[in-house]
């Protein structure tokens, strides 16, 4: 129990560190468009993503597969814009299946890409995984809560009178934003 609790709380507050808003910045894009009624997608997605990132930290941990950094950091950021980008072009729309199809699609890159990218942190030199384990559990955890605020703020908006199309509109036009000068700091193709 001692070794469960410190890789837990880890992976239950990784949303809150500074150095990954990206990810949050993600996984509020992917949760505002639905509503507090549509919870059971909300919870879906958020065990799609705890579970894509612990097939990246297997991979990365277990050196089977390995990403440059310049090239995770480059596409973390990436693909957060791509999401706001299809939210920007399904916002009047209802939940279509392209655009619940496209949220799960980078859904799970992400949480590869992240696992990947955080995965060689948490492996031991003698294979045993228990700490990826707990890391994604409590990632889970902290996905969940993230999700259950976002629901909850979302229908508030929805409460107030607050256009569904427009908070889409606005929030993901600030996500892309926040998203463009991590995308030009981080492009791997650029000569330093």
């Amino acid at each position: 129990m001692d070794a469960f609790i410190p890789y837990f709380s880890d992976g239950a507050w990784f949303l809150l560190r500074e150095a990954h808003l990206t990810t949050l910045t993600l996984l509020i894009l992917l949760f505002f468009v639905y509503s507090l009624a549509d919870y059971r997608r909300a919870l879906m997605l958020s065990v799609v993503f705890a579970a894509a990132t612990l097939v990246g930290m297997v991979l990365s941990a277990s050196e089977l597969f390995h990403l440059r950094a310049a090239l995770t950091a480059f596409l973390l950021p990436f693909l957060a814009t791509l999401l706001a980008i299809s939210n920007i072009l399904g916002a009047g729309a209802k939940h279509s299946a392209i655009l619940e199809k496209t949220g799960y699609a980078i859904d799970i890159l992400f949480g590869i890409v992240l696992g990947l990218s955080i995965g060689s942190g948490y492996g031991q030199a003698d294979g045993t995984v228990f700490p990826l384990l707990c890391f994604a559990l409590g990632l889970a955890v902290g996905v969940i809560l993230a999700a259950l605020v976002v629901l909850c703020i979302s229908s508030l908006a929805a409460f107030f009178g607050v256009n569904r199309r427009d908070y889409i509109l606005v929030l993901s036009s600030i996500a892309i934003g926040l998203m463009i000068p991590l995308l030009l700091r981080t492009f791997p193709f650029t000569l330093r």
